[in-house]
């Protein structure tokens, strides 16, 4: 018996069996996901079960008890889903963008995002606005991701201020705060009324953006001549 064991794992067929297992697992994580996504959008929270999600994904009732585990685990896989999406997309638009720039690059992958996944977008924020309940498991996921963005914003106005386009005398971080917190609130806002004028709240900002920071660098300038 060991001897066959061995053989078929050195077999040149156990690589491709492997991978095609990999493929499977991340067709099935795919598509539950999916689902639960559809679900929490039509369902919400208390109406996303496991067992609706996996028949939903046209699988058996108990995988997405088996890969998941519980709710919070299957909400902490959306999130982890449509968050990677999200800040792939905005990584991707700012590239080498630096300042007000790179934050005017991200705001506009945002308004894309939102465009075309908007179930997405509305699963997340029913899962973050749900994260401030205090029995809310999946919480440190909605914590790394707000970190993860902050940190890329103040890395974004650093690199501006080491390469001279903008004054070192803005705090980076306080920019950071005001740039997510006026982003959530402009898509919460649009969640809530669909007919808000979403593309002219995110052009506003970007102007706003571009004052305040081109406003702080030329106004130290002009501080500095003679």
């Amino acid at each position: 018996m060991q001897k066959k064991r061995r053989a078929a794992a050195n077999s040149p067929n156990t690589p491709v069996a492997r991978r095609r297992q990999a493929e499977r697992s991340a067709l099935s994580d795919r598509r539950l996901t999916e689902a639960a996504i559809k679900l929490l959008v039509k369902s919400g929270i208390q109406g996303t079960t496991l067992q609706a999600v996996g028949e939903r994904a046209g699988y058996s009732r108990a995988l997405a008890t088996h890969r998941f585990g519980s709710k919070a685990g299957l909400f902490s896989q959306v999130l982890k889903a449509a968050t990677a999406d999200w800040l792939e997309r905005m990584q991707k638009a700012v590239g080498t963008k630096v300042g007000a720039e790179a934050l005017c690059a991200a705001t506009d992958a945002t308004a894309r995002f939102i465009r075309e996944r908007p179930s997405e977008v509305r699963a997340m924020y029913l899962l973050w606005f749900q994260s401030i309940d205090p029995s809310a498991e999946y919480h440190p996921n909605i914590l790394n991701v707000h970190r993860a963005q902050r940190r890329d914003i103040e890395n974004w106005i650093r690199a501006a201020q080491k390469a001279g386009q903008l004054d070192l005398s803005v705090n980076s971080r306080r920019v950071a705060e005001q740039y997510c917190a006026s982003m959530a609130g402009i898509a919460y806002q649009w969640l809530v009324n669909p007919g808000m004028p979403l593309g002219l709240m995110y052009r506003q900002l970007k102007t706003n953006l571009r004052v305040q920071l081109q406003a702080r660098s030329e106004l130290r300038l002009r501080v500095r001549m003679p």
